[in-house]
Formats: C-alpha cells, structure tokens, sequence
C-alpha cells in the first residue's frame, strides 16, 4: 500500500498509470449494473422498476451524506500524509465517523424511499436505498490517496462482481428483484471488514476517541456539505419525478436517468485519476500545466457523453431496459446539457478549489444552485412532466458550473496548497475556510 514517490516516471506516463488505474477499475465496476440493469428491468414490474430506481436516488443521496466529506477533502489528506500508519489512522477515523452516519442514513432513506415509491414495491425501493447508503463506508476515496488500484479493485469491484452475478441468476429464477437490492448491501459490507482483515490486521479500526473525531467532523464540515448539496440536486430527478408523474412516465425518465449516470461514472473515475496526478506536484508551473491537461481530457470525455446521451440515448435505453421502459429523447437532451457541466466541474472542484481550501464557497454555490435546480424540478415538473425535471436538473449542473469557473477564475490554475490537516489549521485556528 506504500506509495511511490521516484522521480522517474514523466508525467505522461504517470497520468496514463493513473488512468488506467483508476478509471479502468470504476468502468469495470459501472459495468456490473450495465449488466445486471437490463435482467433487472425484464424482470421487474413498471411499479418495481420505478422502486428501484427511486431507492437508487434518494440512496446514493444518502451515501454521500454518509461519506462525511471524506470523500473530497480525505483523498488529498491521505495523499499528502507522511507514513502508512499515519494513512491508516486517517481511514479509522473516517471509518467511525462514516459508519455512525451511514446507520442513520440508511433508515431514513430506506423510509423515505418506500413512502415516495408505488405502494406495492416499497421492499423494493427500501432494499435499495440502503445499498445506496452504504456507499458511504466505501474505500475508493483511500484507494485514491494512497495510488494503490489494487484496494478498489479486491475490496469493491470484486465483491460486488460475485453479488451482480449470483444477483442475475436468482432474479431469473425467482422474478424478484429485490433479491439484488440485498445482495448489493452484503457485498458492500463484507468487502469493507475483508479491508480491515487484510490491510489493518483487525476487523474494526482503533478506536481513536469521541473528542478526535468530533474534531475531524468540525474540519469536514465544509466538504461534508458540498458533497451532500451536490448529490441532492444530483440525485433529486427520479424522486421528484416519483412525486409529481405515473410511474409509467417514471419508468421512462428512471431508464433515462441511469443511462446518464453510467456517463458520470466514468467521469468520476477519470475525476479521481486526474485529481491525484495534479496534486502530486508542488511545483506551480507543473501545476498549471497538469491542470489544463486535466480540462483537456475532461473536455473529451464531455463532447463523447453529450453524443451518447442527445443523440444515441433514447436507443440505447429501449434496447437495455426494454420498449416499454425507453427513456424521451427530449429529457435526453437535457441530459446531455447537464453531462457536460458536471464534468468540466468536477477538476475545478478537485483539482483547484477544494486543494486551494476553498470549500466554504464551493458550498455556497452548491446550495444555490441545489434551490434553484430543485425548485425548477418541481415547478417545471409539474407542468412538463419529467421533461420539465430534466430541464430542472441540466440548469442546476449548468449554475455549479458557471459558480466554479468564477471561483477559480479569482484562485488561479496553480494556486499554493492549503493545509490540509484534519483539524484547525494554522492558517485558520478556528477550522473555518476563509479566503
């Protein structure tokens, strides 16, 4: 799990390990539900699959809440730490502090999903908003940190590989999906404490104390809320839809809906790969450099998304989840609109705001464009249908986008390194972000 730190390899070639590493491992992993979705969707009513998906939402919207933050500012602290152990001390304190949360989550979400969700599949919308939820305890954000692909791939995509297969093969024979929903939990659970045994020596982590991690949650407060603020207005589409259409129409938009987030899985790998490549380097001329690469890939990866979904979407969703389940061609669009702004966002929030600790106003312009973006679901939603919900969500992806650019516009593309410590800095005693 050391990381390596030669002078070596050029930068090319570190980049090129790094997206091979951990964008391939992440694709791998989006593969497995591009597999098992379509059995899924044939195997399920309009009501389940309009359950799932609806459990799906307000689930992932629970995991992000679950990861604390962690996720955002976690990744540069582990990368920036100074020995193993203290890597591993770092991950016990996000481990106790994440699974208390994700607890709580996982409940309220599991209700929330059943009452939003038709009344006769709500063990369905349950079962998987909790595997939602537990993404909170997942080990991606570390694998980052510490440049080891092998932690993502032994500990997350492998067991969920083994519970997506044997998932296929008992929904086939017993028509209820719901079977997946658990299978998904037990894997995220196992392949977490199979972590602990292997890497940590121990099933549970130290216990490092009430007062260290209510200081850790103090520093995370910040990241905490632009990851939670983001995933609502990310997340909100299938469950507002659920409130205001049939589940007819919310079948469609849910077949939609999954289309676009296979995209954003491969953005967020890529996010991830590009984020520990641009941080690695201390010098501001490297810097600037490995940040407009970063722009350039993303750049690539938002033209390629845009056709998928505007142009090959509505075709591609009727062949995966079947006729009946074929998502419309103008919510696609939409679609495609909020493709691009979410992942050019996604390196000026990684790779400069959040490094440069600006994450105060990168929760501000999250929640501004969370209301707005929310509200227009609702409103526009209930006069379009879910293509108004559509519209909804492209201008609150598009309104995080415009508010990054004018944020890093003032921190500039090789901004100095803040402290990253997990608690007040000096910079900042009180362990507030302040410009």
């Amino acid at each position: 799990m050391t990381r390596e730190r030669t002078a070596s390899p050029s930068p090319a070639g570190t980049l090129a390990r790094r997206l091979l590493g951990f964008s391939t491992l992440p694709f791998l992993a989006s593969v497995l539900p591009l597999i098992a979705l379509p059995f899924m969707s044939r195997a399920s009513t309009t009501d389940d699959w309009t359950a799932l998906n609806i459990g799906l939402g307000v689930g992932t919207f629970a995991g992000a809440i679950g990861l604390v933050g962690w996720n955002i500012l976690g990744t540069p602290l582990v990368a920036m730490a100074e020995s193993d152990d203290e890597r591993r001390e770092l991950y016990g304190r996000s481990f106790y502090i994440r699974a208390a949360v994700v607890v709580v989550a996982s409940l309220l979400s599991a209700v929330i999903a059943s009452l939003i969700s038709p009344s006769s599949s709500w063990a369905v919308a349950a079962a998987f908003a909790v595997a939602g939820a537990l993404n909170g305890i997942g080990l991606s954000w570390y694998a980052v940190g510490v440049s080891s692909p092998s932690i993502a791939l032994w500990y997350e995509v492998v067991p969920r590989g083994i519970a997506t297969a044997v998932a296929i093969a008992v929904v086939l024979i017993t028509q209820d999906v719901l079977w997946y929903g658990i299978l998904l939990s037990l894997s995220i659970v196992l392949g977490t404490l199979a972590f602990h045994r292997r890497v940590l020596r121990r099933l549970w982590p130290p216990w490092p104390g009430l007062a260290r991690l209510g200081s850790d949650v103090g520093d995370m407060k910040a990241a905490w809320g632009v990851e939670s603020i983001g995933s609502l207005y990310q997340n909100a589409p299938v469950p507002v839809a659920g409130l205001i259409a049939s589940p007819v129409d919310v079948a469609a938009y849910a077949s939609s809906d999954r289309i676009y987030r296979y995209g954003t899985l491969g953005v967020s790998a890529a996010g991830n790969a590009l984020q520990g490549w641009v941080l690695e380097t201390t010098d501001a001329g490297s810097r600037r450099a490995r940040n407009l690469a970063s722009f350039a890939v993303m750049g690539v990866i938002a033209a390629i998304g845009w056709v998928v979904l505007a142009v090959f979407g509505p075709l591609l969703s009727g062949v995966l989840f079947g006729a009946d389940k074929q998502g419309d061609p103008t919510a696609f669009q939409f679609l495609g609109i909020a493709f691009i702004s979410v992942t050019m966002s996604t390196p000026l929030i990684r790779n400069i705001l959040i490094p440069a600790r600006r994450d105060g106003f990168v929760l501000a312009v999250s929640m501004v464009a969370a209301v707005v973006g929310v509200a227009m679901m609702v409103v526009l939603g209930s006069t379009l249908g879910t293509t108004g919900v559509a519209i909804g969500f492209a201008v609150s992806e598009t309104a995080t986008l415009l508010g990054c650019i004018a944020l890093a516009s003032r921190v500039g593309l090789s901004p100095p390194r803040a402290s990253t410590a997990p608690t007040g800095t000096p910079s900042d005693p009180e362990g507030d972000i302040r410009s």
